[in-house]
């Protein structure tokens, strides 16, 4: 079992993205993301995800806010996020541990269509993001694992 170390303010932080980002994609949706973000945490793969070791770093990237890899982030919407107690409890049990097992390899994600009601179809690699290779959709979101290889001390 994966888990990462988490104050209750990581735990809130980590809530908040999987509802920004995940937005009327219900539950599981969030739940994905999140999971994805956790996985960023302890995979340390070079160079995209080495010595990210919190939940924050992982959210905010090495540059801060301005330059995160999350769209919510660079536009705000995360800090709109009101958590319930139940969002709160799926993301401590993903940082505990507890990832959805379709995402268990997941490093990236994006939403290939923002804004839209429907999804348009996922490229086999992430763009931008060579290192990437298609696994699996959920409603809004293309999910992808790193290319054979990469990051082999995280599979």
């Amino acid at each position: 079992m994966r888990r990462v170390k988490a104050n209750s303010a990581h735990i809130r932080l980590l809530a908040q993205l999987m509802q920004a980002e995940a937005r009327g994609e219900g539950r599981r949706g969030q739940e994905l993301v999140g999971s994805v973000l956790v996985n960023r945490v302890v995979a340390d793969c070079r160079p995209d995800f080495h010595n990210l070791r919190t939940i924050p770093q992982a959210i905010y990237g090495k540059f801060g806010p301005q330059r995160s890899p999350f769209e919510p982030v660079q536009n705000g919407e995360i800090y709109k996020m009101r958590p319930s107690s139940a969002d709160l409890n799926r993301a401590r049990q993903l940082a505990n541990g507890r990832v959805d097992a379709l995402a268990r390899r997941s490093l990236w994600f994006f939403n290939p269509s923002p804004g839209r009601r429907y999804r348009i179809a996922c490229t086999p690699q992430m763009p931008r993001s060579p290192k990437t290779q298609f696994q699996f959709a959920f409603k809004n979101h293309c999910f992808y694992t790193g290319t054979p290889g990469y990051c082999p001390e995280f599979l």
